[in-house]
């Protein structure tokens, strides 16, 4: 006992303690611990002798010190035997708030187990052992501890199931929070609050199949009730069931027509379904009644952009700009429209008056491009530049290069593209995207041996890059005679993505090459269905007229050479052809 009351003194002593009588409660100038910032509990009421309030005394302070040192396990242990020996519910409770900072739920609820003996009133001990023991994966324990709390709220504000639902919200086991929700509704099944409450509940945690059952549950109760349907309607959707969902709403509208928020989610999930002539119809209705509402105007916008009904979306765009409301998206799109429809000089204008906002880099970078589409190409190129200096995020910049290099690669200055990427590389060495570009940049170039290491580091950092393993083995097949090594790498990206027209030709291409002219025409011919493309068109035509197909490989020809008429590929097939007859 000696020795035990030796150790209290001393660390009363470094605490700023010298007295033997208990210690007095903190002042509010005692500074906070480093992660145990509630102040020392009252323990020395109803103590019964010396012995025990010395034991007390030990395991609280050094509890308390293992606190402010970090010492969190020691802490809660310390702690945990002093709750057993207090009467006092705060010692519990701090034991408690240790054990949960810790981590250590086991301790935690053996901790809030004791507060609740010594305080069985106490709503935040029932809370914080309810959620515990449902994170733990224990709801049929949990039960009787959310009955509880949800006849205490229900006293005073009817909405004790809404509370409930909201703690199980929080849980880190979906399915156990469900669960006790679940058991708890089961108690009152005549109550449409509980399944109501359910059903909110299932569908946050993303149980819609589950949202749908007490849905159905809460109708049955109360067969008109508004907000049971809307659940129903959207845990229909979300399980598959759209067109039902949908009808479901129409008939709640018929019931409740002037129910905004209702026509909303209509139209949100006419959206969602891509039924857009039928959700610009409810947007119009929704406009019509609340012809300043911001956000209906800027959504409707965006429908008729969809829909290509370009002259009713500028109007609404311009209507936002008078309002002074999402004003950065209307210019942007306003310069989208001038853009799509041919009137560029339009289009630079609306984006360079985007100042801020999600739109401004691609509004900026989009006006560059058009500079250079122009013939501004040294304008077009400061921009980029400057855009660059103004970004915050690497991947903003890499996107400029990138954007940039295409531009140059559009406008056949291949020399100073590979000298951008270059300096791209620089600051950021090794980006896959930047490497990818430079390969292809070198290609143009002739400089194999640049395009063939890139995109081996391309591959070194992600093996199963299928667009690396694709523009490796077609330059291998298309500029080398190294046919077997292009077939392996083009056959492991086909493994990887058996559906992509680049590869699909890559492969006809290459087994074109190695001679297999039947199976070569299987695929090339697979690739030109696929997509419509120059390169593809001109492997196909080749093939043919290796074949003897003289006549369909002149048809190909053409037909991509009207689409495309300065491709360097089907200029030189033109004049191979011609030549051959």
């Amino acid at each position: 006992m000696l020795s035990r009351l030796l150790i209290v003194v001393c660390a009363l002593w470094m605490l700023g303690g010298c007295t033997a009588s208990p210690p007095a409660r903190p002042t509010d100038d005692t500074p906070p611990a480093p992660l145990l910032t509630s102040p020392l509990p009252i323990f020395y009421d109803a103590v019964p002798d010396d012995d025990v309030f010395a034991n007390l005394l030990y395991e609280l302070l050094v509890g308390e010190i293992a606190g402010h040192l970090g010492q969190l396990d020691i802490s809660v242990e310390h702690y945990l035997r002093a709750a057993q020996l207090s009467h006092e519910p705060q010692v519990a409770e701090r034991a408690t708030r240790i054990a949960l900072i810790a981590g250590a739920a086991d301790l935690a609820i053996e901790a809030v187990q004791r507060w609740l003996v010594l305080a069985p009133e106490n709503l935040d001990a029932r809370q914080v052992l309810a959620a515990l023991l449902v994170n733990e994966g224990r709801p049929e324990e949990a039960l009787g501890h959310l009955e509880y709390l949800m006849q205490r709220v229900q006293q005073v504000e009817d909405n004790g199931f809404g509370l409930v639902a909201s703690l199980l919200s929080r849980s880190q086991d979906a399915r156990a929070a469900t669960q006790a929700m679940r058991l708890l509704a089961q108690r009152y099944p005549n109550d449409i609050r509980a399944y109501l409450a359910l059903a909110n509940l299932a569908a946050h945690h993303q149980d819609y199949a589950g949202a749908l059952l007490a849905a159905e549950q809460a109708l049955r109760i109360h067969p008109q009730s508004m907000p049971a349907r809307m659940i129903k309607a959207r845990a229909l959707s979300e399980t598959g069931q759209a067109a039902a969902a949908l009808e479901s709403l129409q008939r709640l509208l018929q019931d409740h027509p002037d129910n905004h928020e209702l026509r909303m989610t209509y139209a949100r999930m006419l959206l969602r379904e891509r039924r857009f002539d039928e959700a610009q119809t409810v947007f119009s209705t929704l406009i019509q009644r609340r012809p300043h509402d911001s956000d209906l105007i800027y959504t409707l916008a965006l429908l008729h952009i969809e829909a290509e009904q370009y002259q009713s979306a500028e109007r609404l765009l311009r209507q936002l700009l008078e309002l002074r409301v999402h004003e950065q998206e209307a210019r942007y799109y306003l310069g989208r429209i001038a853009d799509i429809t041919g009137r560029p000089a339009q289009a630079l204008q609306w984006y360079e008056r985007v100042s801020d906002g999600d739109y401004w880099l691609e509004a900026h970078s989009r006006a560059a491009t058009l500079h250079a589409q122009a013939g501004r190409l040294h304008t077009a190129r400061e921009r980029f530049e400057r855009l660059r200096f103004e970004s915050v995020h690497s991947d903003e910049t890499v996107r400029l290069y990138l954007l940039e290099t295409q531009i140059l690669r559009d406008q056949r200055a291949y020399a100073e593209g590979m000298t951008l990427l270059n300096e791209a590389l620089e600051f950021y060495p090794d980006d896959p995207q930047l490497l990818y570009a430079r390969a292809l940049m070198a290609e143009r170039l002739d400089r194999l041996d640049i395009l063939e290491a890139d995109l081996r580091t391309i591959l070194a950092q992600d093996p199963d890059n299928a667009a690396a393993l694709n523009a490796l083995g077609y330059t291998l097949a298309d500029r080398t005679d190294r046919y077997q090594e292009a077939y392996g790498y083009i056959i492991r990206a086909y493994e990887l993505v058996s559906d992509d027209a680049a590869i699909t030709d890559s492969l006809g291409w290459v087994l074109f090459r190695l001679g297999r002219l039947d199976e070569a025409e299987i695929y090339l011919r697979r690739a030109h269905a696929m997509l419509e493309d120059a390169e593809i068109a001109s492997n196909l035509a080749a093939l043919l007229w290796a074949r003897g197909h003289y006549d369909e490989a002149w048809e190909i020809l053409r037909t991509a050479l009207e689409a495309d008429p300065a491709h360097e590929r089907l200029l030189r097939l033109q004049r191979q052809f011609s030549h051959d007859e």
